[in-house]
């Protein structure tokens, strides 16, 4: 009986263990800092994102995307938009792109106000900033921050709704 019982466990937890050893898990990092892992030392009072963005006073908001990213591309002629409706609001891009120079291509292409490759060194920094680790702290994009008088007060994951955003930048102004 206990010979049967152990086989009942024993077996199970082999077959679990060896296909375990198969299978290979990824973990989701930001790609841009993967490639460029060893620059990240930077505090964010160093940053351009700190002397351009955060030392001032009023709303900003940052979008994080991709490039291979279908709903962040999507998204970007509704913010661009927004943006046009409400000048005294500050709009930034930062991009998790694996590969700089696509980003660089894709940034020739399309005007957005993108602040990844000027803070590449500051990268670790910024995703402190914004809550956390993993895919700059979250596990899905696009993710949109919107940050008043230099704290996040608020964060959408998945893509933005006009209405709403637009609703909510509203009550915060």
């Amino acid at each position: 009986m206990i010979k049967k019982i152990i086989l009942i466990i024993i077996i199970p937890a082999a077959a679990i263990f060896l296909g375990l050893k198969f299978i290979k898990i990824s973990t989701v990092d930001p790609p841009i800092i993967n490639h460029l892992k060893t620059k990240f030392s930077g505090n964010i009072e160093d940053s351009p994102f700190q002397k351009e963005y955060l030392n001032k006073d009023g709303i900003i908001v940052i979008n994080v995307w991709a490039t291979w990213c279908k709903p962040c591309l999507q998204e970007i002629p509704t913010f661009k938009k927004i943006m046009e409706e409400n000048p005294n609001i500050k709009f930034v891009f930062l991009s998790i792109d694996e590969d700089p120079e696509k980003l660089k291509t894709f940034l020739t292409k399309n005007t957005i106000n993108d602040i990844t490759l000027q803070n590449i060194e500051y990268i670790d920094a910024i995703k402190t900033f914004l809550g956390g680790n993993g895919l700059l702290g979250y596990s899905a994009i696009p993710l949109t921050f919107i940050i008043k008088d230099g704290k996040v007060i608020d964060k959408n994951v998945g893509s933005i709704d006009y209405n709403e955003f637009t609703t909510r930048l509203k009550t915060l102004q």
